[in-house]
């Protein structure tokens, strides 16, 4: 199925995926940080692989990205990008710290958001499965720094990713004195995509 080709009726069964992944990514973010965190309504939409840098204002645009392989019926990768204000701001809050404190990402920081970009990344692929009944499991997340361009480019020359459409999740988590846009990929095989894509009843 082609991007532009969905209705309404199917971008909101993908919103709401992302609604759900969503609330939960919250709750995990609000345990993890010991502070309360707030979410937008997801925005939710389908694009070919070959515009996700264009989400970051082109494919030199530097962020941080946590990504990795999806496990399971369901084939493909994961892809987990923060800009880069908003990377060192989830470092700040997870380390409870006054958010604008952190002006680079060190080892501890840099622990600290994969391991929450991992729990994230799990309830997302959670509400996948419970929409479809198909198992989708990440695997151990890797962390990159780098022009968005470059990722996306390593991320699918390493994983031999066939993906060419990209389920696009994007909101904004709200702590008190930060506010932290993130944005979610699921990059699904063509096979696994349809399958997906059926299970919603968009196909």
């Amino acid at each position: 199925m082609e991007p532009g080709t969905l209705s309404e009726m199917q971008i909101d069964a993908l919103r709401e995926v992302g609604s759900i992944g969503a609330g939960h990514a919250a709750t995990a973010l609000s345990q993890l940080a010991g502070t309360a965190v707030d979410i937008e309504v997801p925005v939710a939409r389908l694009l070919p692989v070959t515009e996700v840098p264009g989400v970051f204002g082109g494919p030199e645009n530097l962020v941080g990205a946590v990504y990795g392989r999806l496990l399971g019926e369901l084939r493909g990768a994961l892809l987990f990008i923060l800009p880069r204000a908003d990377l060192l701001a989830l470092a700040d809050v997870l380390r409870s710290r006054e958010p604008g404190t952190a002006k680079s990402l060190g080892a501890d920081e840099e622990a600290l958001v994969v391991h929450a970009a991992g729990v994230l990344q799990a309830a997302y692929a959670a509400a996948i499965g419970r929409f479809t009944g198909l198992s989708a499991l990440p695997a151990t997340p890797e962390f990159a720094f780098d022009m968005v361009g470059a990722i996306l480019e390593a991320i699918s020359s390493g994983v031999s990713l066939k993906a060419e459409t990209a389920i696009l999740i994007t909101t904004k988590f709200r702590t008190e004195g930060a506010d932290i846009d993130a944005a979610l990929f699921f990059l699904l095989d063509p096979e696994s995509l349809d399958v997906v894509l059926g299970h919603l009843g968009m196909v």
